[in-house]
């Protein structure tokens, strides 16, 4: 059910963030010469804002689930994959899919800074620091291009997503 639950608050926090009328901070064709952003690595594949997807999903493999949908700010389809413990967003631009972002879905993976889904609210004080905490239920850390939000519930991490940040 938690698991649900994250799901559906992170499709519509990606949809809402898709169906602007902006277009990702710095987009050239997936252009990576922005400053250090966030990145994730799972089996030995590193995932990153505005990365070329086709080369990430290969690797990735076959997902458990896919979907795509109008994409509601450039023109072509949003991408979803289902990888079991994460979920990997793209959008099309100049006819190619580029790494929008990425959330987790269960203690399986985690941050580059250790915190995964069930973590304490102290721990992800300790790795991010307390000025990223919105004082009610969520740490919201930018960095480069990106932003990682980590939502809690009873203290506890329910979960953990990283999005493109739109300008």
């Amino acid at each position: 059910m938690k698991k649900l639950i994250a799901f559906l608050m992170v499709a519509a926090m990606l949809l809402m963030a898709g169906c602007g009328t902006d277009t990702p901070a710095d987009t050239q064709g997936g252009n990576q010469s922005q400053e250090k952003s966030f990145s994730f690595t799972y089996k030995g594949t590193e995932i990153t804002f505005k990365a070329p997807a086709e080369p990430i999903v290969a690797a990735l493999g076959e997902p458990h689930k896919y979907s795509e949908s109008a994409s509601c700010a450039f023109e072509g389809l949003d991408k979803s994959y289902d990888y079991g413990s994460f979920y990997l967003e793209t959008y099309p631009e100049n006819g190619k899919d580029f790494v929008y972002g990425w959330w987790f879905v269960d203690d399986l993976v985690a941050t580059e800074e250790g915190i995964s889904i069930g973590a304490a609210q102290a721990d992800v004080e300790k790795a991010y620091g307390t000025e990223n905490y919105n004082g009610t239920n969520a740490f919201v850390i930018k960095k480069g291009v990106g932003s990682l939000t980590i939502i809690l519930e009873n203290g506890v991490v329910n979960s953990i997503q990283y999005t493109l940040i739109m300008d």
